[in-house]
């Protein structure tokens, strides 16, 4: 029932005391039913309140976390990448030391190849002399002196002939 126009009927001394007696019981009841729905609302208002503070409290811890997380991925990211590249560097060390003492055996190959070869043509030079100095040489080429000489004997003949 609304609280304004409210029409009582009008007895002898004023308004009818039953109708106003009624009126104010169901005033009574509906003030209680709002006062009961007050209260259940304020009760659910201060739970959401307690809910949202949790809430709220557990979204600060998340977000910590989540920071601290992120913060410990990025100094192990940065760790490794630091690790990384020390290990590069030492590879790259190692390998350009390999590659020194490669260059090291090579050059020493090619100086023992060098040392081979004019040990070689030593050798050979040595053979060829003592071929040119020896008897059966000079024989050989003498022998090869006069097949020559002769040879020429016979052309200036024919030579002479014509």
């Amino acid at each position: 029932m609304a609280q304004k126009d409210v029409d009582f009927p009008i007895k002898f001394r004023g308004y009818d005391p039953e109708a106003v007696d009624d009126y104010l019981e169901d005033l009574d009841r509906s003030q209680a039913r709002l006062e009961k729905q007050l209260a259940s609302m304020q009760e659910e208002v201060t739970k959401l309140r307690e809910e949202n503070k949790i809430l709220s409290h557990r979204i600060s811890i998340h977000e910590k976390a989540n920071e601290e997380i992120a913060r410990l991925a990025l100094k192990e990211a940065s760790d490794l990448i630091e690790k990384a590249k020390r290990n590069a560097n030492l590879i790259l060390k190692e390998s350009l030391d390999y590659v020194r003492t490669l260059s090291g055996e090579v050059e020493g190959f090619k100086e023992q190849a060098a040392t081979f070869r004019a040990s070689v043509q030593k050798m050979s030079q040595d053979l060829l002399d003592t071929i040119d100095n020896s008897e059966v040489y000079y024989l050989i080429n003498e022998g090869s002196k006069s097949n020559d000489h002769a040879s020429l004997m016979v052309d200036n003949d024919d030579m002479l002939k014509k």
